[in-house]
């Protein structure tokens, strides 16, 4: 029985230790990420980095004035 009870306690402590390390790799990963130099495409004149705006073939497509088309509608 004492046996059950101090390899409970050892997983109870290991857990909690591995948890404060994560924790602590964690913060420091995003503070790191915070620091990092804004790259070229951050910088882009649109503001889209992941999305670009693409109309089909043989469509003209003005999207400041379908934005403000969009905004007038509501």
């Amino acid at each position: 029985m004492n046996n059950i009870i101090d390899l409970l306690v050892t997983i109870v402590v290991v857990t909690i230790l591995v948890t404060i390390v994560l924790a602590v790799v964690t913060y420091v990963a995003y503070k790191l990420r915070l620091s990092r130099e804004p790259s070229a495409l951050d910088r882009s004149e649109d503001g889209l980095r992941y999305f670009v705006e693409y109309p089909p073939p043989g469509v003209t497509y003005d999207a400041e004035a379908s934005a403000e088309e969009h905004a007038t509608e509501a």
